[in-house]
C-alpha cells in the first residue's frame, strides 16, 4: 500500500471513530492544494476532506506531516486550535490525536474563504482578526512559553547544523535582531497564550466577514504585542496603515508600545526566514518552495533592518 493509500485509509479510520459517523460511505480526497510559497498553505499537514456520501455533510482532517517534528509542538498547536474551537473563533474540532497527528474539525468550505492580502484592506476584516486573537488571549497559558526571539536562536542553530542555504547577511540580521532583542528585555509584560503566526492564509474569513483562526502551529505564551506584531507585518507592507490597525486595536497610539509590536514583526520574518530554509535542508518533500518563502521573508527583514526607522524604534521603546 502506498503512503497516499495508508493515509487516506487513517483519515477513513479517524472520521469512522466519531460518535454518529460509523458505519457511513464516507468519500476522503484531498481538500486543498499544499504551498509552501507564496502563503505557506498546508504545509503543517496533508489536508483532507471526508464526506457522508448520503448526507453530504462533510468533515476537515489535518494528518500532521513527519516535517512537523522540525519546527512544531504539535500538543500545544492541537491544544490551541481545542480552545479556539471552544471560544468560536476557530473551527469546531471533533477529535485531536497528538500521537497520531491527527485533527478532525468542521469543514468550513462553503460560504468560507482562505484569508488574502487584498481582504486585509477591509479595516472591518482586520478588527475582526485582532479581536479573534485578543479573545484567545484571555484565557490560561498555554504549555509552550517560546517567544519569537528564542526561536531565531533555535531555527538558526538547526539550519546552521543542517548546513542550510542561508543569505549571506544572516549572521548580520541575527546580530541587529539580538541588539532588538536585548532592548526588549528590560519591559516587563504580562505573557499571555497567542496565536503567534500571522501568516493571512491562517484565516477562514466567510461571505458575511466571520473570521476564524486556523493553524496554530506557533502558539505560545508570549507578549500580547507579539501576537500583533506578525499579524501587521504580514497584513500592511507600509508603516501608516499598520499605524491606523494598531490605533484601533489598541485605543490609542503609544509609541513605545508601537515600537515593540514593529520589532515583533521583523522578528518574526526572520523565524518565518529560517523555518523555511531549515525545511528546504532536511524535507523530502522537495518539490515544495521552503526556500523562495523563506527568500521573501528574508529579504523583507533585511529592508526592515536597513531602514533608519528601525534603529529609532529600538532607541524608542
Amino acid at each position: 500500500m502506498s503512503s497516499f493509500d495508508a493515509q487516506l485509509e487513517h483519515v477513513r479510520s479517524s472520521v469512522g471513530a466519531l460518535p454518529g459517523w460509523a458505519g457511513r460511505t464516507v468519500i476522503v480526497e484531498p481538500a486543498i492544494s499544499v504551498l509552501a510559497s507564496p502563503s505557506w498553505r498546508g504545509v503543517d499537514g496533508a489536508p483532507w476532506r471526508a464526506v457522508d456520501k448520503a448526507s453530504g455533510e462533510s468533515l476537515f482532517v489535518k494528518v500532521m506531516d513527519d516535517d512537523a517534528a522540525l519546527y512544531i509542538d504539535v500538543a500545544c498547536a492541537f491544544e490551541a486550535a481545542r480552545r479556539a474551537s471552544d471560544l468560536g473563533i476557530g473551527p469546531k474540532v471533533h477529535a485531536a490525536d497528538v500521537a497520531t497527528g491527527t485533527l478532525v474539525m468542521e469543514d468550513l468550505n462553503a460560504g468560507w474563504r482562505v484569508g488574502t492580502l487584498e481582504r486585509m484592506l477591509e479595516p472591518a476584516v482586520v478588527d475582526a482578526v485582532i479581536i479573534a486573537r485578543r479573545r484567545f488571549q484571555e484565557g490560561p497559558p498555554l504549555p509552550r512559553t517560546k517567544g519569537v526571539f528564542d526561536e531565531i536562536e533555535h531555527f538558526y542553530a538547526a539550519a546552521k547544523a543542517a548546513n542550510a542555504q542561508l543569505p549571506s547577511d544572516t549572521d548580520w540580521m541575527m546580530s541587529e535582531l539580538r541588539y532588538a532583542a536585548a532592548a526588549l528585555s528590560g519591559i516587563e509584560v504580562k505573557a499571555v497564550p497567542i496565536h503567534g503566526d500571522g501568516n493571512v492564509s491562517n484565516l477562514l474569513i466567510s461571505d458575511t466577514g466571520e473570521v476564524r483562526l486556523i493553524d496554530w502551529d506557533r502558539a505560545t505564551t508570549a507578549d500580547p504585542l507579539e501576537d500583533l506584531g506578525s499579524f501587521l507585518v504580514e497584513a500592511f507592507d507600509r508603516e501608516p496603515e499598520a499605524r491606523d490597525a494598531f490605533i484601533r486595536a489598541t485605543g490609542s497610539f503609544d509609541e513605545k508600545a508601537f515600537n515593540r509590536m514593529r520589532i515583533y514583526g521583523i522578528a518574526d520574518d526572520l523565524r518565518s526566514g529560517l523555518i523555511g530554509a531549515l525545511l528546504a535542508a532536511k524535507s523530502p518533500r522537495n518539490t515544495f518552495e521552503f526556500y523562495k518563502f523563506a527568500s521573501w521573508r528574508f529579504l523583507r527583514c533585511g529592508m526592515a533592518v536597513r531602514e533608519p526607522r528601525f534603529g529609532d524604534a529600538v532607541r524608542r521603546i
